[in-house]
């Protein structure tokens, strides 16, 4: 048995879920998913009705058999299983960001964009501040659309903030909400990954935040970008990825990559980020979860698409990957594994 059908067989023991729930409890990627839950309604174990899934008395017994038990959560109520509470200074963090981001651009597709809810904006913040790589740090951000600038400005504890974004709505939004704040050390400026740095952000920058494409060469080509502006050994990185669009062995190749550059992974924090994504976008916009899913799907009732949080750390001498000027094609943002991000 699979370790994808085991899972969702242990999720539907506890009780019927939807689709986008279901999605939760997968432990690889969302083709692999989809061709699971296919085989499972194919074979009689699993049935539909009204947009959700449940076992029938053949898939009970076949669970039996496996000596499955029904899924009960131990992931803390508290935390959510992100293990950063916003409580103190933590929650007046979030309630400022919360009102100062209310007028914040739409996302939109055009440059992957899509919002983490803003609760985990904050315990991004919280989490680098707990490592100790936001006081009196240098911090470079390449690409901002969950306003993490903004974040960083609320605590006041960054000596530096530079963004470097493709959008230019949203680096106006960032210029302007920060000089309207008061934040003297935040500025956003138009960036495309395709060139490299120029000489003044090469080796300026003590951390930095990503959330980058999920190909393996996307991932490398922002990642290197990062590694540009970083001083060397002791530096840090966060970024975000998934496994829904970045299937295990995917992981291993960009694990391997981090190694090359000179990283060690210290840190990976599961479902860390929950995405807030428009739900009439994806039931109308061709996205492959919906249109390659075995039944017909209805909106979204939960957060279905997360990410795990990596923390990095610079071992050594740093080396980017991919130097010099790169042009983009659709292969650098899409790959077969990309359910969410393209359209089919």
């Amino acid at each position: 048995m699979t370790r994808i059908r085991r899972n969702l067989i242990r999720a539907l023991l506890s009780g019927d879920k939807s689709y986008w729930e279901l999605i939760r409890f997968q432990d690889d990627s969302l083709p692999k998913f989809e061709e699971e839950l296919s085989n499972l309604l194919n074979e009689g174990l699993v049935s539909t009705h009204d947009h959700h899934f449940s076992l029938t008395d053949k898939g009970i017994a076949i669970a039996a058999e496996e000596h499955l038990s029904p899924y009960v959560s131990p992931v803390c109520d508290a935390c959510h299983g992100k293990t950063i509470l916003l409580k103190g200074p933590y929650e007046n963090w979030s309630k400022q960001f919360q009102e100062i981001t209310k007028d914040r651009p739409k996302a939109i597709k055009d440059y992957d964009q899509g919002y983490v809810i803003t609760e985990d904006t904050i315990r991004r913040v919280t989490l680098i501040h707990r490592f100790g790589d936001l006081e009196n740090k240098d911090i470079l951000i390449v690409g901002d659309d969950d306003l993490t600038s903004l974040a960083l400005g609320i605590t006041g504890l960054p000596r530096k903030v530079k963004v470097l974004e493709v959008d230019k709505r949203l680096v106006e939004y960032i210029n302007k909400k920060a000089e309207s704040l008061g934040f003297k050390n935040i500025s956003a400026e138009l960036y495309d990954v395709q060139n490299p740095f120029r000489e003044e952000l090469r080796r300026s920058f003590d951390v930095f935040i990503t959330d980058p494409v999920e190909t393996i060469d996307g991932i490398t080509l922002f990642l290197s970008r990062c590694v540009e502006g970083l001083r060397g050994e002791d530096s840090t990185g966060y970024f975000g990825l998934t496994h829904l669009e970045s299937s295990r062995k995917k992981w291993y190749a960009i694990q391997k990559r981090l190694l090359e550059m000179g990283f060690v992974i210290t840190d990976i924090i599961r479902d860390f980020h929950e995405y807030d994504l428009d739900a009439e976008d994806l039931l109308t916009q061709g996205f492959r979860v919906v249109t390659e899913a075995p039944v017909n799907v209805g909106a979204p009732d939960t957060y279905f698409y997360t990410s795990d949080y990596y923390r990095v750390y610079a071992v050594q001498e740093l080396k980017p990957l991919i130097t010099g000027t790169v042009v983009l094609s659709d292969e650098l943002y899409y790959d077969d594994e990309a359910f969410v991000t393209a359209e089919r």
